[in-house]
């Protein structure tokens, strides 16, 4: 009897020892998205080929193993940074465009797409603050996303939460007033008052919670693209609206290039395009793929891998505060809020 007794009490905590560490064993708390610049289609200059691989790569990436370990697992999305289309007076290059990319994943891209827009998509023979044919899908397409967004009065700029992350769309580029484009007068570089936008955002979605925030929007804050494009005016107000919040990263595209810097503290990533376009003599030639970037919270650990041209190229990470989840000073369930209208398809 003792034996049994014995027997069965080796059995229970052989089969206890099995089961608690699968029991105790960490979730995978991380949150992936993809992030790439300047699509750009114009398919008679250019064509699609380069892009249509790269998107190849973006479907497959699900299973890959990331460079800064573990497998990428499966997006929450891509954020597309602005210069959707070239050339908008050919319809054909927006018809294009949404094949390719979908705000509920439902395209060739089998994940959310989340655009800003860039100068590409503006229509300077239009009337000062009129909107483009490219602008008026896009708002149409921020009425399509998937969960809770949060959105300007026009349905323009945009915000949503991938906990414990807030990510905020700003479009051209943070401002209040059109900026001259190489010295010259130009009132379809106009920001919407995305800067108001922002701050207002800010204030009711993340509060003082100190959770992490992610903005991205078209212009680089250094150089070209910005020198030629907004002011330093501009950036000094930016940094005023920032500094109460815990800003992690910043995503711009517009130079068709990867680069990563710092900009008054803040880590900046500047996405390539999707493609290396063809030479627009020779349109019996190819465009060639290009790449894009993987970014990842994973823990309390932001990582940012670049992959280009079929291989993994420069990987960077950072440990960064989470902060508490519903910050003391924000509307958790509004419908509606000085920033404009909930929408929650």
């Amino acid at each position: 009897m003792n034996q049994q007794k014995t027997l069965v009490f080796a059995l229970w905590v052989a089969c206890t020892a099995a089961i608690v560490p699968a029991i105790a064993s960490p979730v995978d708390q991380s949150i992936t998205f993809l992030a790439l610049g300047d699509p750009q289609i114009n398919i008679p200059r250019f064509g699609t080929g380069g892009t249509e691989q790269t998107l190849v790569w973006m479907n497959d990436i699900e299973t890959w193993r990331f460079p800064l370990g573990g497998v990428v697992g499966r997006p929450q999305g891509v954020l597309i940074l602005g210069d959707l289309v070239d050339d908008l007076r050919n319809p054909a290059n927006w018809t294009k465009y949404a094949s390719l990319f979908d705000p509920r994943g439902q395209a060739v891209v089998r994940i959310p797409a989340y655009e800003c827009i860039g100068n590409h998509d503006l229509d300077g023979t239009l009337p000062a603050e009129s909107l483009s044919i490219i602008q008026e899908a896009f708002i149409e397409r921020n009425r399509q996303r998937i969960g809770r967004i949060h959105v300007c009065p026009e349905g323009y700029h945009y915000s949503w939460d991938w906990e414990p992350l807030h990510l905020v769309c700003l479009n051209l580029f943070p401002g209040v007033e059109p900026r001259p484009v190489y010295d010259r007068a130009s009132a379809w570089n106009d920001p919407r008052d995305s800067l108001t936008f922002l701050r207002s955002d800010l204030q009711a979605h993340v509060g003082n919670s100190g959770r992490p925030v992610i903005l991205f929007w078209h212009y680089g804050l250094t150089g070209w693209g910005l020198e030629k494009w907004w002011t330093q005016d501009d950036l000094a107000a930016l940094e005023d609206v920032l500094r109460p919040y815990n800003v992690v990263l910043i995503l711009h595209g517009h130079e068709h290039a990867y680069r990563r810097y710092r900009w008054a503290g803040y880590d900046v990533c500047m996405a390539p395009s999707p493609q290396f376009d063809r030479d627009p003599k020779q349109p019996g030639s190819a465009s060639r793929p290009k790449g894009f970037l993987v970014i990842r919270l994973r823990d309390a650990q932001l990582e940012v891998a670049h992959f280009a041209e079929g291989e993994w190229r420069e990987t960077w990470g950072k440990p960064v505060e989470l902060g508490r989840s519903s910050p003391a000073n924000a509307h958790r369930h509004p419908t509606h809020s000085p920033i404009g209208q909930l929408v929650e398809p």
